[in-house]
């Protein structure tokens, strides 16, 4: 029996990302870290620091209050 590892492909809208940290406080696989830049509405916007480690839970894209983490089956 073998098991196919399934990768995903998360991406953060850097604009529209409110610096709020429900990303990083949801991900248990270390996906997401403090920016370091800052956006044009003056917040120091979050980044995908290890896409590699998404297991698609989900959970990040469902807790952004403004709908800026997508989250998508590699292709």
């Amino acid at each position: 029996m073998s098991c196919d590892y399934r990768q995903f492909d998360v991406e953060l809208d850097f604009e529209g990302c409110k610096e709020c940290g429900y990303c990083l406080s949801v991900c248990h696989m270390d996906v997401f870290s403090p920016g370091a830049r800052y956006n044009e509405k003056g917040y120091r916007a979050f980044e995908v620091k290890q896409p590699a480690s998404c297991v698609g839970c989900m959970k990040c894209f469902y807790s952004c209050p403004d709908f800026c983490i997508e989250v998508k089956g590699a292709s």
